[in-house]
């Protein structure tokens, strides 16, 4: 994967609050409602059922380009006999138990159920959303490699005695980002998705800072239960998670005040790959 320059080094802005705070944020939230309830209304006098809906909002050359770049990479299904994906792999096992530790044979043992696989070997769990779930968890520990492994290690805060599972939980974000995102849609139909093939056009790694940071969000979530949280919770703390991210996301106009409006301490410099 290609190197891509830090999102840290661009001119910044003042920041802007989140949650409808400011008065110009609040009409033009207003103003985006109020154009969705009209369009939804038309389609109910015309008997346009929401399936079948025209996509709302138009897409310049680049963000198409880009997100269907996106959606093509979403499809792949991991395939071991593919170099890159055993590369991948191999890349994950050296994030999560060091370089010094040698590779599995077959790639199965039971230390990837440690990191919060459901196996002896994590190509079952890729099914839920392809190869690209294994390709945000290796970014995530190439490019925020102490945050990676704290949430890995269940590191900081007050920690449930059944933590929720951390790779599995990764599969889990990266389906539903897709989703959020609409990035398998031919154009968005929600402010969410028009923002994010915004975000796309001006950093093409925007999907993989979503992710890391809406993981972070996740596991601050979680941590909010101070203790208490069950696997049985997780979904509705996911569930909590994608609430705030899209509500953060609709918002925002650079990935920086996405970060701010979750909370985001720290800035995601994006200067390697694997």
């Amino acid at each position: 994967m290609p190197s891509s320059p830090s999102t840290s080094g661009a001119r910044r802005r003042a920041p802007r609050s989140c949650g409808g705070g400011g008065n110009g944020k609040s009409f033009l939230r207003e103003l985006r409602e109020l154009l969705s309830a009209v369009v939804a209304q038309i389609a109910v006098t015309l008997g346009i059922s929401a399936r079948n809906q025209q996509p709302i909002y138009a897409l310049n050359d680049e963000q198409k380009k880009r997100l269907h770049a996106l959606a093509m990479r979403s499809l792949v299904q991991y395939d071991d006999s593919k170099i890159e994906h055993t590369d991948a792999l191999r890349a994950l096992w050296s994030l999560a138990f060091g370089r010094d530790t040698e590779f599995p044979r077959g790639a199965k043992s039971e230390r990837w159920k440690d990191m919060g696989w459901q196996s002896t070997s994590p190509q079952t769990d890729f099914r839920g959303a392809g190869f690209m779930a294994l390709e945000n968890l290796v970014w995530f520990g190439v490019n925020r490699p102490e945050t990676f492994k704290a949430i890995k290690d269940k590191a900081h805060g007050r920690r449930s005695e059944f933590e929720y599972p951390f790779a599995v939980a990764g599969v889990n974000l990266t389906f539903n980002l897709l989703e959020m995102c609409e990035v398998q849609k031919e154009a968005p139909t929600t402010a969410v998705g028009m923002v994010f093939a915004q975000l796309l056009e001006k950093e093409e790694h925007a999907f993989e800072i979503l992710y890391v940071l809406i993981f972070e969000a996740l596991d601050r979530e979680w941590l909010a239960f101070s203790g208490a949280a069950t696997y049985m919770d997780f979904p509705k703390i996911l569930k909590s998670t994608k609430e705030k991210f899209a509500s953060a996301l609709q918002d925002a106009r650079t990935l920086e005040e996405v970060g701010a409006c979750l909370n985001e301490s720290g800035k995601l410099h994006v200067t390697k790959s694997y």
